[in-house]
């Protein structure tokens, strides 16, 4: 009569997967669960204050700042982040010079040849960055539960004119 050998194996949290060849798992406490908040995908941007100013077909524009303004960070969305979550973010992973507000008060003049036939508009206010955020449960096997995302302007200490052309 014949016997039939038959092996078993106990795989225990924590062990790697190496032998079939698959993943090995996250290493302990990494995905522990829990509620998490994070903000990404940074992107430069001018976050404008005041009045547009338009000027041409053509020729040269020329501004003269002088009224004193301050534009601040804002998020959007419900049940996220805080403005100072997105600015201390924003302040380690992109700028230090990222800020809650900007204010300015002193003149600063602008001037900007317009190509023939384009109208030259400009806006001035901080040179800062748009996100994203988001706000979700983790599972204790890493994936995200209940998520809830929405955006994210941080100002920045830099202040100027943004300027762009249109044909009307």
């Amino acid at each position: 009569m014949a016997s039939i050998a038959i092996a078993a194996s106990v795989v225990t949290p924590g062990a790697a997967f190496a032998a079939d060849g698959g993943p090995d798992p996250a290493p302990a406490e990494v995905c522990s669960g829990g509620w998490r908040k994070n903000v990404y995908c940074y992107k430069a941007t001018h976050i404008g204050k005041g009045p547009v100013y338009k000027d041409g077909p053509g020729g040269t524009m020329v501004i003269t700042r002088t009224t004193a303004e301050k534009v601040g960070s804002s998020v959007t969305g419900t049940a996220g982040v805080t403005v100072d979550y997105a600015v201390a973010q924003a302040k380690a992973e992109i700028s230090k010079e990222s800020a809650r507000e900007v204010s300015w008060s002193t003149d600063h003049q602008y001037r900007r040849n317009v190509a023939s036939g384009r109208y030259g508009n400009t806006q001035y206010g901080s040179w800062g960055h748009s996100a994203t955020w988001e706000k979700y449960y983790e599972l204790p096997n890493c994936r995200k539960s209940q998520r809830t995302s929405g955006g994210v302007k941080v100002v920045n200490k830099a202040v100027g004119f943004r300027y762009w052309e249109t044909r009307s």
